[in-house]
C-alpha cells in the first residue's frame, strides 16, 4: 500500500472563514510564516515516514490555504522532501500562462530529479472572475493550454503555437521534464 499526505496550508490563527473573497483585517505575516512552516514540517514528517507522494494544490484568496502558486511550495519541499514523490493539484492552467506552467513543472521535475508529480486543474468560476476571464471558456482555455504543455515536454524542436487563446512564437522548453 501506498500513502499520500495532501495538506492545504491553511493559515493558523484567526480569520474570516467562510466569505470569498476574504478579507486581511486578521492577517499577521508572523502567523502566515508559521503556518507556512508547519505545512513544511508536516510535508517532512511523511516523507521521513515514507509516505509515498506529499501533494500540494493552488487555491486563492481565503485564509483556507496559502498556496496560491503551488509550484513555489513545491519548490520549496524540494530541500525537505528527498525520497516522496511531489505532486501539484495545480496549477490553474485557464488562468497561467501554459509556457510558464511547463517551464516551471520541467524545472521542479529536474530538481527532483524526476519525482514531480504534475496535476492540471480548471480553477473554479470565482477565480475567473479575479482575473477577468469568461468562466464559459474554462473548459476550452483548459483543453489548448494542456495540448501546448504536452508538446512543449515532448516536441525536441523548437515549434511555434498558434491557438484560440495563447499564441507563440517560438517555443522551447530548458530544462526538460523526466517523461
Amino acid at each position: 500500500m501506498k500513502a499520500a499526505l495532501f495538506t492545504r496550508s491553511p493559515y493558523l490563527g484567526p480569520a474570516g472563514q467562510g466569505t470569498w473573497p476574504a478579507p486581511t483585517h486578521a492577517y499577521s505575516a508572523e502567523t502566515a510564516e508559521q503556518s507556512m512552516q508547519w505545512s513544511l514540517d508536516q510535508f517532512q514528517m511523511a516523507d521521513d515516514l515514507g509516505f509515498a507522494w506529499v501533494t500540494v494544490a493552488e487555491h486563492h484568496y481565503a485564509p483556507f490555504s496559502l498556496t496560491p502558486n503551488p509550484m513555489l511550495m513545491a519548490a520549496a519541499l524540494t530541500q525537505r522532501v528527498k525520497r516522496a514523490k511531489i505532486a501539484l493539484l495545480g496549477a490553474n492552467l485557464p488562468i497561467l500562462n501554459p509556457v510558464r506552467v511547463a517551464e516551471e513543472f520541467a524545472m521542479l521535475d529536474t530538481l527532483t530529479g524526476g519525482r514531480v508529480i504534475a496535476g492540471m486543474l480548471r480553477g473554479t468560476a470565482n477565480e475567473y472572475v479575479t482575473y477577468n476571464l469568461n468562466p464559459s471558456e474554462s473548459r476550452e482555455r483548459f483543453e489548448e493550454a494542456l495540448q501546448l504543455i504536452v508538446r512543449a515536454w515532448t516536441e525536441p524542436t523548437p515549434f511555434g503555437w498558434q491557438g484560440r487563446y495563447f499564441e507563440y512564437r517560438s517555443i522551447s522548453v530548458w530544462p526538460r521534464p523526466e517523461l
